[in-house]
């Protein structure tokens, strides 16, 4: 669209559409900083590392985060040549360290803990670095079998390495659920040793939601009452007073 634009059309028009081109990417960009970094922040930040964590700090830890992220989307934008590589970048990332997370928390909640999500989602990632990216210019350092060497002397893996680090992703965190289950339930993992609160957690913030809302509906309903009482009360204090 911007050569289009640029070669194609008169240049006032080019100089609107390059204009919302620009806006439009600008909008998307920042849109999704600001989501990855929030995200992070309330469910990593506060839920996982520092449940205390008051209102002052999830301000700079989010700005932190989207410093930290718009660093990282600007060296990928500025090495990567291909939009098409990145697209198959995050797929392949949402493949292998998400939807296993994902298939657990949705069918089976009883296997996994933020124990094994966690040992699960690092050690996943550090098998897909080692197993190489082209678009990342990331040479393989582990080789399976049926590798070749590309027209352009990068290592090309024939194998579904992605699958299986994604098996491996959902094997460990399953493996380190049960293990930490297991565990705790012997009186191994006490309090202090319970880093990342998964058997000592505070109320759900779900549950503090519903409670709001109850006590919400509740005070309505008080009012309510409270209200036709006394508007019954008045209404008949005036009906006398006309007879």
């Amino acid at each position: 669209v911007p050569l289009c634009l640029q070669y194609l059309c008169p240049a006032p028009i080019t100089f609107i559409g390059l204009g919302a081109v620009s806006a439009a990417v600008m909008s998307s960009t920042d849109s999704s900083i600001l989501g990855v970094s929030c995200m992070f922040t309330r469910n990593v930040f506060k839920k996982v590392f520092y449940p205390v964590a008051n209102d002052k700090h999830m301000m700079w830890m989010l700005r932190l985060t989207i410093l930290v992220n718009t660093v990282i989307a600007t060296t990928i934008a500025i090495t990567v040549k291909s939009v098409y590589g990145l697209y198959l970048i995050c797929s392949d990332l949402v493949y292998v360290l998400l939807f296993p997370h994902l298939v657990l928390v949705i069918h089976f909640p009883h296997l996994s803990n933020r124990y094994g999500m966690v040992v699960g989602f690092f050690f996943a990632f550090l098998m897909r670095v080692l197993c190489g990216e082209p678009v990342l210019s990331f040479d393989a350092v582990l080789k399976f079998p049926g590798w070749v060497v590309n027209k352009n002397g990068a290592i090309e893996q024939r194998f579904p390495f992605r699958t299986l680090c994604m098996l491996i992703n959902l094997s460990v965190c399953i493996g380190v659920t049960l293990l930490t289950n297991h565990l705790h339930s012997k009186g191994y993992i006490s309090k202090k040793l319970d880093i990342l609160r998964e058997y000592n957690q505070p109320a759900n913030s779900a549950d503090l939601v519903i409670r709001n809302i109850s006590s919400e509906d509740q005070n309505k309903t008080t009012n309510g009452v409270t209200n036709g009482v006394t508007n019954g009360v008045t209404n008949g204090h005036h009906s006398e007073g006309k007879c």
